[in-house]
């Protein structure tokens, strides 16, 4: 998923989230968001994704330690990151820890909800 944002590639982000139980997200000065359907998450990545390439922004992330478990047909992970956004000779480093559950699909394993704070730096 990381991978799928830093390249701002909307459509493979797509294929691997189904987001029904909504998001809560982080924005650039810290406050969450909270999105409740699939389509207002569609609208809040395109917006997002459009900004960003508009902006000539070079997204990165490393994880910083992961958890996971499964159960059947459901599954979590607790994962912390740093997401660092470069727009020009401004480089912004965010850390961040995103607990997700998951779900196991015919298609794979989909996201189902993503809740993202910010970490301590």
């Amino acid at each position: 998923m990381l991978d799928a944002v830093n390249a701002l590639d909307l459509d493979a982000l797509r294929a691997m989230v189904d987001d029904e139980y909504g998001i809560v997200d982080v924005d650039p000065r810290g406050r969450s968001i909270i999105i409740e359907t699939k389509d207002e998450w569609d609208a809040y990545m395109t917006t997002n994704f459009a900004a960003m390439r508009a902006a000539g922004a070079v997204l990165s992330s490393w994880i910083t330690g992961y958890h996971g478990e499964e159960a059947g047909d459901l599954g979590y992970s607790v994962v912390g990151f740093v997401q660092r956004v470069k727009i020009g000779e401004t480089v912004m480093e965010n850390p961040c820890v995103a607990t997700i559950v998951w779900k196991r699909t015919a298609e794979g394993w989909k996201e189902a909800r993503w809740h993202c704070s910010p970490a301590p730096a």
